[in-house]
C-alpha cells in the first residue's frame, strides 16, 4: 500500500476523533469515502500502526549464519517488543514503527560492535591456535557478549492484540518467511573462558533506549548515547 495514501487516511481517522463534534463527523466522511476509493479494507485500518525497519546491514552473510546472530536478534526484539526477520542480505524488525527503527538502528551499532571485538579477541589468540579452535573460541566470545549485553536488557511487554497485529503483518506482507538456518558453535577447548571475556566485554557494550537502565512508563530503558567501542 502506498505510503502517502496511509498517512493521509492516518491524518483523516486522527481528525475524525476530535472533540469537536462536526470536524470529526466531517473528517470521518472523508475517511470512508477516501477508504472506498483507495481500497482500503479492515486489515488495513488495523495495521495502519505497525511497520517495519530494514538495517543497514547483517552480522553475517553467509548461507549458514552463526547462532549468536539469531541470538542478537532475540535481544533486541527483547527489549523493543517486534519481531525480526533475517536472511543472508538483510534484517527487517517489524511492529510499532517508532519501536522498529529504533531495534533496526540498535542492531546495527551492536553488530558493529561486535564485529570489532571478535576481530579483536581473534588477533588476541595465540599464533599457534588451530584456524577450527579460532573460530569456535571466536563464536564462544561473541555468544558471551550477547550475554551480557542480555544481562541489561529490560524487556518491553507487549499486548495479545499487538502481537496479533505484528503477525497479520507478517503474513500479508512476507508469506513466504521461513526461518533461517543458523550454525551452532564447535566445542574446543578454552571455550568457557572464551565466553566468559565475550561475556564482561558485552556488559560494557554501548547501548540506545529500550536496552539499559530502568524502564519508563512504556517499558524502553533511559540509556541516551551510543557508541562503537
Amino acid at each position: 500500500m502506498d505510503k502517502n495514501l496511509i498517512e493521509k487516511l492516518k491524518k483523516l481517522l486522527a481528525l475524525s476523533k476530535s472533540s469537536n463534534p462536526h470536524e470529526a463527523a466531517l473528517a470521518l466522511e472523508k475517511a470512508q469515502k477516501f477508504m472506498a476509493e483507495n481500497g482500503f479494507c479492515q486489515d488495513d485500518i488495523d495495521l495502519l500502526d505497525i511497520g517495519e525497519a530494514l538495517t543497514d546491514s547483517v552480522l553475517s552473510s553467509a548461507a549458514t549464519p552463526p547462532e549468536y546472530m539469531g541470538w542478537l536478534l532475540t535481544a533486541i526484539t527483547f527489549a523493543m517488543g517486534c519481531k525480526a526477520l533475517y536472511g543472508r542480505q538483510q534484517v527487517v524488525f517489524v511492529g510499532a514503527s517508532v519501536r522498529c527503527e529504533i531495534a533496526a538502528y540498535m542492531y546495527d551499532v551492536l553488530a558493529r560492535q561486535l564485529r570489532k571485538q571478535r576481530r579483536d579477541f581473534i588477533r588476541s589468540l595465540s599464533k599457534r591456535t588451530l584456524p577450527k579452535n579460532r573460530t569456535a573460541k571466536a563464536d564462544a566470545f561473541c555468544e558471551g557478549w550477547i550475554m551480557g549485553v542480555n544481562s541489561r536488557i529490560q524487556a518491553m511487554k507487549l499486548s495479545s492484540r499487538e502481537k496479533a497485529l505484528i503477525e497479520k503483518f507478517k503474513e500479508k506482507n512476507y508469506p513466504g518467511n521461513s526461518e533461517q538456518k543458523l550454525r551452532q558453535s564447535k566445542r574446543c577447548s578454552g571455550q568457557s573462558d572464551a565466553s566468559n571475556a565475550g561475556w564482561n566485554a558485552g556488559r560494557r557494550a554501548k547501548l540506545d533506549h529500550g536496552v539499559a537502565g530502568a524502564p519508563d512508563a512504556s517499558g524502553v530503558g533511559h540509556t541516551k548515547q551510543i557508541g562503537v567501542a
